[in-house]
């Protein structure tokens, strides 16, 4: 491949990402307007009911809606007191655009996998505090999976 033909096939790649990217906002946009959007995000960040602090932030990124699969969602740790642990996610990033959301988490499973169950291995169930364990602390790793709901701030 000559430089000519090289620089061309560079500027039409480009060119394809830049409106896949912006169909792909638009699609975002277009789902968060739904109010009570079900979503499910892998999380990129840890936290702990023993270590974490109010006003850390939490991180993850979408798996579904399929629309918006990999775009990131920021949010903030919201209580840490021994078997209860909340979070909420305030925003979702698609590219270089930030959707203002409210939140609202629904199930969680672990990193490991398990349904149900936090990654220190113990049951929890979701109530409005956010996750309490049948244990004396309780925490996500990294990989877990939580179910969301969550809706145009």
């Amino acid at each position: 491949m000559n430089k000519t033909m090289f620089v061309l096939a560079a500027l039409f790649y480009a060119t394809g990402a830049s409106a896949q990217e912006s169909g792909r906002e638009k699609e975002g946009a277009a789902v968060l307007s739904d109010a009570n959007s079900s979503m499910l995000v892998k999380m990129t960040s840890s936290m702990s009911a023993a270590t974490s602090k109010v006003g850390e932030p939490v991180t993850g990124e979408l798996i579904d809606p399929r629309e918006l699969r990999g775009a990131k969602v920021e949010g903030v740790v919201d209580r840490a007191d021994h078997d209860i642990l909340s979070f909420s996610f305030h925003a979702i990033r698609i590219g270089d655009k930030s959707y203002p959301i409210q939140s609202r988490l629904v199930s969680v499973t672990s990193s490991r996998g398990n349904e149900g169950q936090d990654d220190l291995g113990q049951r929890i169930r979701i109530e409005g505090a956010g996750i309490i364990a049948y244990g004396v602390s309780t925490a996500l790793d990294e990989g877990a999976e939580v179910r969301i709901t969550a809706w145009k701030k």
